[in-house]
């Protein structure tokens, strides 16, 4: 099992909205809204880091209001 945490920067006034749709998509764990460089954190887990890698790129980034996206894949310690 694969984790990340997905950074999504969103338009102006949609950070909210993206939220929402984010909690919809299959895998997405947790969604926080967030202030700072970011607006929105998204927790991912999928059986591998190509179907998180599948699930940011034609889920995530795909969603309207979402500017841009930043992936941060967990290591094991």
């Amino acid at each position: 099992m694969a984790t990340a945490i997905v950074l999504v920067t969103a338009d102006p006034g949609k950070d909210r909205k993206v939220a929402q749709e984010l909690k919809k998509i299959k895998g997405v764990e947790g969604v926080c809204l967030v202030s700072g460089a970011y607006d929105v954190v998204a927790t991912v887990r999928a059986g591998s880091a190509e179907d998180i890698l599948g699930t940011v790129y034609d889920k995530i980034r795909a969603l309207p209001g979402v500017r841009g996206s930043h992936t941060m894949f967990c290591l094991e310690v």
